[in-house]
């Protein structure tokens, strides 16, 4: 039987968001094998986006509606947006619905310092109308940044999802220290659900991908683009080959979003000798291309957590550049409870404003040995028994009775 999926609006501009529907879609087919899943993405570029999830089954991409932002304009200044929210998009497109999936990754971060108002319309419609809830690949943090009356809203929302799967278990403690626990189950972030096994070849490291972001400028100024500046300087004069590979650019061609904007100014701050060697990335930015990309290097050093996650799937090494909790809760989860943990020589976590070369030394050395010590071998990791030893699915298939539905 046909049952309608709707996910919350993801940029599809960021690889990672990408990464989320995929890994998303995966996830909820598996949950629900006796249904026939048809899973609703709302965009404003639909022609791009068909494209980049042609090769997804069941996915149907509707365009947001531009007079929607009077309607919603109003509603904010009226008091009534999270009361009367509606839909960029179709309103009937989301009525529809069988099951409304809240992805991704650090909407409840408090960006601005502001509960993410947009995300609580989508449930309390979705309630309002009688469709459930579920989150899937959550980040959570700085939830004491807001006003209290906030802070109990956003918490009575969460409370209100049938399941709250989230990507480690920092932020299942988290959620605890809140009061939000009887409906949170830890499942590792969607990007494990689309490589089901990954495979780490014991060879050394040769190649490296830089990966550096317009938030790393935002939080830490101009120094650190020098930082990472002599950080590639260094590694190109050791004989490593470099490669410049983003994660994210901008529909709307905005420097602070766009990785190609941030990269640009970091090559700008390299020797002329340097720059020559730096191999950049050329061509339109996807999960495809990007995976391309990232197959032909050996370590990946980023600031972008799918982009990590995207490289470590791949069996490649990989430095977590940390901006904000997220990338310690990561990496902790990663090198103490997960399949991944046999592995933990050839990753690691370190805040941008302290990574130098002398610490990405020391990460090699660690891998290099590894690989030495069996030349040609490898290490193979079965990500999909690991899941499937999991309770998320079985929480989701039983919180969600899709059969229930009259839509």
């Amino acid at each position: 039987m046909k049952k309608t999926v709707l996910f919350s609006y993801q940029q599809l501009s960021n690889v990672g968001c990408e990464i989320i529907i995929r890994g998303t879609v995966a996830f909820l087919t598996r949950t629900f094998p006796q249904h026939d899943l048809e899973f609703v993405v709302s965009s404003y570029n639909p022609e791009r986006d068909r494209a980049l999830l042609a090769d997804v089954p069941s996915v149907t991409v509707v365009p947001m509606q531009g007079w929607k932002r009077y309607l919603r304009g109003l509603l904010q200044k009226t008091g009534l947006f999270d009361s009367h929210w509606v839909p960029r998009f179709a309103t009937s497109e989301f009525r529809r619905a069988d099951l409304f999936c809240s992805v991704g990754g650090d909407i409840y971060t408090m960006f601005g310092n502001s509960i993410p108002h947009d995300w609580l319309g989508y449930e309390n419609f979705a309630s309002r109308h009688g469709i459930p809830s579920i989150m899937f690949g959550a980040n959570m943090e700085r939830f004491e940044v807001v006003p209290e009356a906030d802070r109990k809203k956003l918490i009575d929302h969460l409370k209100r999802f049938k399941v709250l799967a989230v990507r480690d278990a920092g932020t299942v403690e988290y959620l605890g220290s809140h009061g939000v626990s009887d409906n949170v189950t830890l499942h590792p972030d969607p990007c494990f659900c689309l490589r089901p096994v990954t495979t780490f070849e014991r060879r050394p490291i040769r190649r490296i991908a830089i990966n550096f972001t317009p938030i790393l400028i935002r939080d830490f100024g101009a120094p650190v683009v020098e930082r990472f500046a002599r950080i590639v300087e260094a590694l190109v004069g050791k004989g490593y080959e470099i490669s410049f590979v983003p994660h994210v650019y901008s529909s709307e061609d905005l420097p602070s979003l766009s990785d190609p904007d941030a990269l640009a100014r970091l090559y700008a701050a390299l020797s002329p000798e340097v720059q020559a060697q730096v191999k950049r990335f050329e061509g339109p930015i996807s999960f495809a291309t990007v995976a391309a990309a990232l197959r032909e290097i050996d370590l990946f050093v980023g600031g972008r957590m799918h982009g990590c996650l995207n490289s470590l799937t791949l069996g490649k090494a990989v430095c977590f550049v940390g901006y904000s909790r997220k990338v310690r809760t990561m990496v902790d989860w990663l090198a103490s409870e997960s399949p991944f943990s046999v592995m933990s020589r050839s990753y690691g976590a370190v805040p941008a404003d302290e990574i130098d070369v002398g610490w990405l030394e020391q990460l090699i050395a660690a891998h290099d040995i590894w690989a030495a010590a069996d030349p040609g071998g490898k290490v193979v990791i079965d990500t999909q028994a690991y899941l499937d030893g999991l309770t998320a699915r079985a929480r989701v298939a039983e919180a969600v009775d899709l059969n229930a539905s009259k839509r």
